[in-house]
């Protein structure tokens, strides 16, 4: 702990009235009572500055030396201890220090060197402390004490203030920190360095909105702040508000381009606000700049898979696997492209595998490792359920229940699970095994009022459904369960009430014009169905479910085709998986008479949604089409086995027949 004073040259002959007066002040000695004679302190200042020229020089212990023998003249001298002290830690004889300047304050509370060369010691010591183990209590004391008294002493010193602040952060004290940050701002308003300690623990206490307030304030008065801009996209991505995450981030990268840290910020926030071409942009800058950059590759993979661009997604995940060859969510990224190329066997396997390898023979895991398992299990009961491995899918949804907490959500499941076997008794018997050990589980009540309804008795599970509304949104779940029943029903006037009920209480969210415009178009009012599906856009323009169903009922009927390509594409590009998504857009292609983007959709789509009707429906009128007669019988007669609705049944069946007479008169 250089100081300006001790860059002293030739001292050693100086004998003047300054010599004097330093000797004859409380500003060097002691209290008059405790001063040496007048001969000891000449003496002893003689040696205190002959120690402090060695000092420089580097010849501590030759400075030490005349320090102890300026103190054996004058032994109560703050001053001496405190130089010493300095000189003891500099010389890394950390024990002697802390003695000496503890003897320093001794003989002079206000000796503010003395308290900041502890200072400096203690913060030390938590900074060489092992992170492995919590930080020594005493140590973490003795800090707050000497700049609680630095600060006293001197309360213009700013940087006490921010150190102190930190300090009380560490020790678990946000309200000492936040008081000691605004005293700090009162001396320096408008400080980037005490707004920013504030801003941060306000992020530290999970307040982000408070936080971004507070720097939104400053960087208007100091929009040259890329430390600033990089909190504030703390702040927001802390909000999930990523789009503004990523605009304060790239302001901080405009201002501070050479740090790699905001840049891979910025990155991320472009990530997870779906800006996936700047983002991949990015990160392909960040990997040449870190070749060994892994998350880079990872996240490079994970954004050309959701672009579909799945060599590419293969090809990056391949370089990031080296990197991270024991990742359990490197290799399930594989899960997730295996799953979005259409090969639902391959990513069966690996997710099957992932698990077997982080399973633990005595049903132990840590919080983070059931939080891997759920995401394993539910996306394995989901791939089963899509390739009609129902089986396979209650029984990961049953191993789930073990290591979470909402059972009652995924006996819902379960139940569910049963239902798309087409096990409706099954599917009713779990649900109501499971009520009894969860009676007021909202989910289950929901399914099991459906079920029942299913299963022929309409009115009672509608009943059951009036008895759920509890005046809130969660109504609208019930009101959307309720009008399905009476749809499948075909009681369209009781439907209809039930989502104008709907309509008139939840007029400013999308799903319930969603809810009304599939109730029309079942109906077959097509346009009162497209007026409600537009209303449902203006509200939430990119909902990628009202885009499907608008943009099928436009297809369907050779209306607006480029408009209803361009939804489709949408809905898609937000859900490639979706197979009756992939159906639509396929349909579309092929009312536009685009016959092999039709078959692409559509062949898609079956790897999907195999159990679907309308899709074998769609695919035997392309394989029609193009003249392949014995595909097109072959998927109309899938069509048959598997739809239920009479009137598509009906409509199969006369084109079978005119099949049969086509091919007879070849």
């Amino acid at each position: 702990m250089r100081r300006t004073l001790r860059t002293i040259r030739g001292l050693l002959s100086v004998v003047s009235v300054i010599f004097i007066l330093a000797f004859a002040t409380n500003g060097f000695g002691q209290p008059a009572r405790a001063q040496a004679s007048a001969a000891n302190r000449a003496e002893a200042y003689f040696h205190f500055t002959k120690a402090r020229v060695l000092d420089e020089q580097g010849q501590w212990n030759e400075a030490i030396a005349e320090y102890q023998r300026a103190l054996a003249l004058d032994p109560n001298n703050s001053l001496i201890y405190s130089e010493m002290a300095d000189t003891y830690y500099r010389n890394r004889r950390v024990r002697e220090a802390v003695d000496a300047a503890d003897k320093a304050i001794q003989a002079d509370r206000n000796n503010i060197e003395a308290h900041k060369t502890l200072s400096t010691i203690y913060t030390a010591m938590l900074g060489n402390a092992n992170n492995q183990q919590p930080l020594p209590q005493d140590t973490l004391n003795r800090a707050v004490r000497e700049f609680e008294e630095i600060i006293r002493i001197d309360p213009a010193d700013t940087q006490s203030y921010m150190m102190l602040g930190q300090l009380y952060q560490i020790r678990n004290e946000p309200e000492k920190a936040a008081e000691i940050y605004k005293k700090y701002l009162g001396i320096e308003p408008g400080s980037e360095q005490g707004i920013i300690a504030l801003a941060k623990l306000q992020l530290d206490a999970g307040n982000e909105r408070e936080a971004a307030g507070l720097l939104e304030t400053f960087l208007r008065e100091r929009p040259d702040s890329d430390a600033a801009y990089a909190t504030l996209g703390q702040a927001y991505s802390g909000l999930q508000r990523f789009e503004e995450a990523a605009a304060a981030y790239k302001k901080a990268v405009e201002l501070n381009p050479d740090d790699l840290e905001l840049k891979k910020n910025y990155a991320q926030s472009l990530f997870f606000s779906d800006q996936l071409n700047e983002a991949a942009d990015l990160y392909q800058a960040l990997q040449r700049a870190e070749p060994e950059d892994g998350i880079a590759l990872l996240r490079l993979g994970q954004i050309y898979r959701r672009q579909m661009k799945y060599a590419l997604a293969r090809q990056n995940l391949e370089k990031a696997v080296t990197m991270f060859a024991d990742s359990a969510e490197v290799q399930f990224n594989f899960v997730l492209l295996e799953r979005d190329e259409g090969r639902l066997p391959e990513a069966i396997a690996r997710v099957t595998d992932i698990l077997k390898l982080g399973e633990r023979a005595n049903g132990r895991y840590s919080e983070g490792e059931k939080q891997n398992r759920r995401i394993f299990l539910t996306n394995l009961a989901l791939l089963n359920t899509t390739v009609g491995n129902h089986g396979a899918a209650i029984q990961a949804f049953t191993e789930l229940k073990t290591i979470s907490s909402d059972t009652d959500r995924i006996d819902a499941l379960i139940a569910e699970a049963y239902r798309s076997a087409k096990q409706i008794d099954k599917a009713l018997e779990y649900s109501e095994q499971a009520l009894k050990a969860a009676p007021d589980s909202r989910d289950l009540l929901l399914t099991h009022a459906d079920l029942i309804a299913e299963k022929g008795r309409v009115d009672e599970g509608i009943r059951n459904l009036q008895r759920l509304t509890r005046g809130n949104e969660g109504d609208l779940a019930v009101f959307s369960t309720m009008a399905n029943i009476y749809s499948r029903a075909r009681k369209w006037d009781q439907a209809q009430d039930v989502v104008n009920t709907a309509v008139r209480r939840f007029p400013e969210n999308e799903n319930v014009y969603l809810l009304q415009g599939s109730l029309y178009e079942q109906q077959k009012k097509f346009n009162e169905a497209e007026r409600a599906f537009r209303k449902a856009l203006e509200i939430e323009k990119d909902s990628p479910a009202v885009l499907n169903y608008l943009g099928y009922i436009l297809a369907d009927r050779g209306l607006k085709l480029q408009e209803a390509v361009a939804m489709l594409h949408k809905a898609v590009e937000t859900e490639p998986t979706n197979g009756a998504y992939l159906d639509s857009l396929g349909w579309a292609y092929f009312r536009m008479n685009q016959l092999d983007r039709a078959e692409e959709y559509l062949t898609r789509a079956l790897i999907f949604a195999n159990d679907n009707a309308t899709i074998h429906d769609h695919m035997g009128d392309l394989y029609f089409k193009t003249m392949r007669y014995e595909q097109a019988r072959t998927e109309w007669n899938k069509s048959l086995a598997i739809g239920d609705d009479s009137e598509e049944v009906g409509r199969i069946k006369k084109k079978l027949d005119g099949l049969k007479t086509r091919i007879a008169n070849r």
